[in-house]
């Protein structure tokens, strides 16, 4: 586009606004029927919340087994810190032996593990 060409507001698509609720014209009647209504039915609601309550709940447990299932075969990693040299020559070994450097300290780890009785 170039510098003399300008683009018009018909060119534009715009959301429609929001259509706010309307405001009750006498407030304090419009709250003392709000209350009213509440008290009628109390029993209605109370046994929709507990049906809500009861699905949320098993729809929770539900997603934590899901979650314990997935993690059963997943990998933990752990970071840590190595000082010059020795990042350099874990980066050696790893070159020379054709592996990783990753699988170099997992198995560094197991025989460490396996040597102290753990």
């Amino acid at each position: 586009m170039s510098g003399k060409e300008s683009l018009s507001l018909d060119e534009f698509v715009t959301a429609p606004r929001r259509q706010r609720p309307a405001a009750p014209s006498h407030p304090g009647r419009a709250q003392n029927e709000g209350t009213a209504a509440t008290r009628a039915m109390p029993d209605a609601v109370t046994e929709v919340e507990r049906e809500k309550g009861e699905t949320s709940s098993e729809a929770s447990k539900a997603l934590r087994q899901m979650k314990r299932a997935r993690m059963k075969g997943a990998s933990h990693f752990v970071n840590v810190n190595l000082d010059r040299d020795t990042k350099r020559r874990l980066k050696l070994a790893s070159f020379n032996l054709e592996t990783s450097m990753q699988a170099l300290m997992e198995k560094a780890i197991r025989q460490y593990l396996d040597a102290n009785g753990f």
